[in-house]
């Protein structure tokens, strides 16, 4: 059997990518972050260093695998970058240029964004707080970012009728919560970015619904460590839809098998039930759960990279590392709290243990990697060597996320 083929896509350049959200909740596009120990990013002598060593690293490993997904590319741009043209990127498709907050509109500056917009970039102002010297610039912004935690909401909003005027789309940066997202849309905001998604309005002290009832039922059922395959394949059996969907998927091109695969029971033979677990897993969850299909990319992503990091530590269990990645979501997946999803579902203690934040090895990597997906300061706190397996580990997640997710669409 050979799985997902991801090694050919492996990044050794130090980059991170955050997903931009649309209206209903699909990617519109990433922004990518600088990740490398060269330059520090919060110093600005080293802000153009980043700048054009992320782009030269971006177009370097294009090639390499899809790092976007076939979605525009958001990357940051200071005053610096924008006055020297020898590092402009040759080609403008799917490129969006952040001007940073602390751009000043000054001739270099104009002239440059001119030119480029001439050659078809798109810019993005970042961090919109409706200082002077950021409104000179929006006739020239496709996209304004307003940063949600800098002013107080009733600010915002009090401004939203100027920018309205200017015919842009409005972007709204660190959406925690669904309720926040559900005002930003009622407002006019037509782009987000934060991590919402993960936490939806949750089910607390009331009964669960059947549905979700036979949903962890299953999941108890499909992670006991001691499962038989013929349990799996008996329980399988019994919902059509789930057995149709793991035939039509080990049969897809995610798999490369020698004949087709014609039953659950020669399905769970083939993959072996560690394998089968993994695979009933996500689909159960992709079909029961009522969560936006974007919410399945950050945990699969997050579920593999767990997996990755562990095998290429030489750490053991590294199944136990793909359920922490993949459950650490499942409250977002099923709107149940933490606490309920516990009570209701059979997982390994050492998976348990970390979902409650015990300071575990798996709860430890679980950390690392929410720190890669987030941006957080104290990734650079990790060494060099052990930064870049952590990288490898990560894009690997989101190669084989994006190819999933393409294949799940067409079940």
């Amino acid at each position: 059997m050979r799985t997902l083929d991801v090694e050919h896509k492996y990044l050794d350049v130090l980059l991170a990518r955050q997903p931009i959200f649309d209206s209903s909740n699909n990617a519109f596009g990433f922004e990518m972050l600088y990740r490398g120990t060269r330059y520090d990013i919060t110093n600005s002598r080293d802000s153009l260093g980043a700048t054009s060593e992320l782009i030269s690293n971006l177009y370097a490993t294009i090639q390499k695998g899809n790092l976007a997904d076939n979605k525009p590319v958001f990357i940051n741009a200071d005053e610096r970058f924008l006055e020297s043209p020898v590092f402009f990127p040759s080609n403008p498709e799917g490129i969006v240029i952040e001007i940073l907050e602390t751009v000043h509109a000054t001739p270099q500056v104009i002239e440059n964004i001119q030119l480029m917009k001439s050659r078809g970039f798109k810019f993005a102002l970042d961090d919109f707080t409706f200082e002077s010297h950021q409104w000179e610039l929006t006739p020239f912004a496709d996209i304004i970012k307003i940063d949600l935690t800098a002013l107080p909401y009733s600010d915002i909003q009090n401004q939203l009728p100027s920018l309205n005027k200017l015919n842009t789309v409005l972007l709204a940066e660190k959406v925690e919560d669904a309720k926040t997202f559900n005002q930003c849309l009622k407002d006019g905001f037509t782009l987000f970015q934060g991590y919402y998604l993960e936490k939806p309005e949750l089910i607390h002290g009331v009964e669960i619904p059947t549905s979700k009832q036979v949903t962890l039922k299953l999941l108890s059922v499909l992670n006991k460590d001691d499962v038989t395959p013929e349990e799996i394949s008996e329980l399988v059996s019994c919902d059509p839809r789930l057995a149709v969907k793991i035939i039509l998927l080990v049969n897809s091109s995610l798999f490369s098998f020698n004949r087709e695969i014609k039953s659950v029971r020669e399905a769970v033979i083939m993959m072996g039930v560690r394998e089968i677990q993994k695979w009933l897993t996500i689909l159960l969850l992709t079909s029961e759960s009522e969560s936006p299909l974007e919410t399945f990319r950050v945990l699969l992503s997050r579920a593999k990279a767990m997996e990755k990091f562990a095998e290429e530590k030489g750490m053991c269990h590294p199944y136990d590392h793909f359920n922490l990645g993949l459950f650490s979501g499942l409250p977002a997946l099923l709107s149940i709290d933490k606490n309920t999803l516990l009570e209701n579902v059979t997982i390994s203690a050492v998976v348990k243990d970390a979902l409650n934040e015990q300071p575990n090895e798996l709860f430890k990597n679980l950390q690392k990697i929410k720190s890669m997906e987030q941006g957080q300061e104290s990734i650079h706190h990790i060494q060099i060597q052990e930064l870049q397996t952590l990288n490898r580990a990560y894009w690997c997640g989101i190669n084989w996320a994006d190819d999933l997710m393409r294949e799940l669409e067409r079940l």
